[in-house]
């Protein structure tokens, strides 16, 4: 879909913006749209068309412009078309002090989800969106947050997975669910032991997902699985191509 795809690529944009501590009402977006050649075809023309009225409810509901942008409409050769896209990339400008990186800091942390209910038809309860992000922004500009991390391909796994990489922090989940492996948009924050997580984000629509241990390993439903391994597996894919 065209239209989610470019919608979430907006709403990604924000998400990261937040996760890096900024301040995501002030975020500014620049668009590059890729599509194949368009000719005279009524469908060619609607993917474009579809996208960039899913880019613009997003920027509606989360009051972002964008300053600017790049079109590309002759992504064809042949009979090989590029995947109708369009890509967000966001600015806000903030203070060095409140940036935030997605590793884990310190053993010990609790590792709070920030999610976002989807209806039947693959969008998001605009009310929660605003208020995680708001959420996490109030936090990140109290110093409240330790490290944070989006997520997406590979689900909350995925993001936990990398944000034990960093500082060789293991992590073990209190709570299994059926989302671990799902792609999804939402935020992983990791805050102190002791942060009252109910008055942080309060508002926003949230779960704990467990807490950071010494032993360099993530464990989860029984397993137990080695941040080598772990770390190993990701680089794999591209290892030859970056050595």
């Amino acid at each position: 879909s065209p239209f989610h795809g470019a919608f979430y690529a907006v709403v990604e944009s924000a998400l990261k913006i937040a996760a890096m501590g900024g301040d995501w009402r002030r975020t500014r977006l620049t668009l590059q749209e890729y599509f194949e050649k368009l000719g005279s075809s009524p469908a060619k023309w609607g993917k474009p068309f579809s996208a960039l009225l899913g880019a613009l409810t997003a920027q509606k509901e989360l009051g972002l412009p964008a300053i600017g942008g790049k079109d590309s409409m002759s992504g064809t050769f042949m009979d090989i078309h590029v995947p109708p896209t369009l890509v967000s990339f966001a600015v806000a400008p903030t203070e060095t002090g409140r940036i935030v990186s997605p590793e884990f800091k310190q053993v010990g942390s609790k590792a709070v989800l920030l999610r976002i209910a989807r209806d039947e038809s693959g969008m998001p309860c605009f009310d929660t969106l605003r208020a995680n992000l708001d959420a996490l922004s109030s936090a990140a500009a109290q110093g409240k947050i330790a490290a944070a991390q989006t997520v997406r391909q590979g689900g909350i796994a995925a993001a936990i997975s990398k944000m034990t990489f960093g500082n060789g922090i293991g992590f073990a989940f209190t709570a299994l669910t059926e989302e671990l492996f799902r792609p999804d948009y939402a935020i992983i924050v990791e805050v102190a032991a002791d942060e009252d997580v109910a008055v942080l984000f309060a508002g926003a629509d949230y779960s704990l997902l467990g807490t950071t241990i010494a032993d360099a390993r993530i464990t989860v439903g029984g397993a137990n699985i080695s941040l080598s391994d772990a770390l190993r597996a990701w680089q794999e894919p591209l290892g030859e191509v970056f050595p």
